[in-house]
């Protein structure tokens, strides 16, 4: 999953939001800086990464991809995760997308437990700038953001390419994402879910 799945499974509080994202920007923080919140959520962060990245309910979905995405297929499964999340908020969440995407936002920039990574820091402020969460909904914003990904890899990949097929096959594999959403509720389940 990518920013907004990792969100939808943190407690929304500033040490469990960044614990929850710090894992894709730095290593694990020494241990006495910090609460248990925050390790619980980073540790959290890496089951959900290996999970998705391995679990069966999602296999039919990779190996139908990987012909064409290759060794991106797993970040373009996470994008496809956050823009099925977005185009199906109320299934997964009580609260609105929008309102739930400022509360990750504010609690985000709330933290003061340790500086955070530089990457991590001038993401967040693009993520809240450019309001990625409520963006994920939109096709042309699961576009952009795959666009901006296919830049950052320092090796030659097809997402760029193909962004506009991950889009379609967002909607062509959507039954699969959900069933393994669901089953990450069930095995992954915190204070703020409210099915």
């Amino acid at each position: 999953m990518n920013f907004l799945g990792h969100c939808l499974f943190s407690d929304l509080t500033p040490d469990a939001l960044n614990g929850g994202l710090w894992p894709d920007f730095g290593r694990r923080p020494d241990a006495a800086f910090l609460s248990e919140s925050f390790y619980r959520h980073f540790d959290r962060h890496q089951v959900i990464d290996q999970l998705t990245d391995h679990h069966d309910l999602l296999e039919p979905i990779r190996a139908a991809l990987r012909p064409t995405f290759r060794k991106t297929t797993p970040v373009v499964i996470d994008m496809m995760l956050d823009h099925h999340l977005a185009t199906n908020w109320e299934r997964y969440h009580s609260q609105p997308l929008e309102d739930f995407a400022q509360a990750c936002y504010q609690n985000l920039r709330a933290f003061d437990g340790l500086e955070q990574p530089k990457r991590m820091s001038q993401t967040l402020h693009w993520m809240q700038s450019h309001d990625w969460f409520v963006s994920y909904r939109d096709p042309m914003g699961m576009v952009r953001a795959l666009e901006g990904m296919s830049r950052r890899l320092r090796f030659d990949n097809p997402m760029h390419q193909h962004r506009h097929q991950a889009v379609d096959d967002t909607v062509r594999y959507a039954d699969g994402l959900s069933d393994f959403v669901r089953w990450l509720q069930q095995e992954l389940p915190t204070p703020d879910h409210n099915d």
